[in-house]
């Protein structure tokens, strides 16, 4: 996994300090596969830290890498195991979305959630109500 150029495996926080909208950081690819819909779920449920927080099985850092979130689909929550290997560029950060700080709770929630839609590639396109359903359980 490599966060940043200062990459420090001791540094990697699932959440570190608090979780705000401006922690979300959108990647030039985001713009080709257009998951602007998924990315605004995010930062509106970053408004409310709780509701990002509840998603989250394993809230620590664990050094095995291995990480348990909950997504909501088709109206049954399902956990889902992702790890901390996340694409990125050669010599560079994550080809995605990332986080500052070596924060990595926005990765491991778009990496869940491109897992159960089957890859990245296919969450291109979407709607925010749908993101917002699969993230919260609630219709919106």
């Amino acid at each position: 996994m490599i966060l940043s150029s200062d990459f420090d495996e001791n540094k990697i926080h699932v959440f570190y300090d608090s979780i705000d909208p401006s922690d979300i950081k959108k990647s030039c690819i985001n713009n080709l596969l257009n998951i602007d819909y998924f990315l605004s779920a995010l930062s509106i449920l970053a408004q409310r830290p709780p509701l990002i927080e509840r998603l989250f099985i394993t809230k620590e850092w664990n050094p095995e890498g291995i990480y348990r979130v909950k997504i909501c689909k088709g109206g049954e929550w399902v956990e889902v195991t992702v790890d901390d290997l996340f694409p990125c560029e050669p010599f560079g950060g994550p080809i995605f979305t990332g986080c500052p700080d070596n924060e990595i709770w926005m990765m491991l929630l778009e990496k869940a959630y491109a897992k159960v839609h089957g890859s990245y590639y296919l969450l291109k396109g979407g709607f925010v109500n749908e993101a917002l359903i699969d993230l919260t359980g609630c219709p919106t």
